[in-house]
């Protein structure tokens, strides 16, 4: 039985760095509190409740008609 090896790679991909990242608007670098808020508004089951999928549908709508 014969093995195979992956060739390895020369370079490695580049990945940008978190203190580049910007909002989808460019107001302004990622601001990681506002993100551990939401992940743990997503951990607890708030954004599935109707009233609040009803806003944020609208507001992702609002926001893909503008570009």
């Amino acid at each position: 039985m014969t093995t195979t090896r992956k060739q390895s790679r020369t370079s490695k991909r580049s990945r940008p760095r978190a203190r580049i990242w910007k909002i989808l608007r460019d107001e302004g670098p990622v601001r990681w509190s506002k993100v551990q808020t939401a992940q743990a508004r997503i951990a607890s089951g708030y954004y599935e409740r109707d009233e609040v999928e009803g806003i944020v549908v609208s507001a992702l709508v609002r926001e893909l008609k503008r570009h």
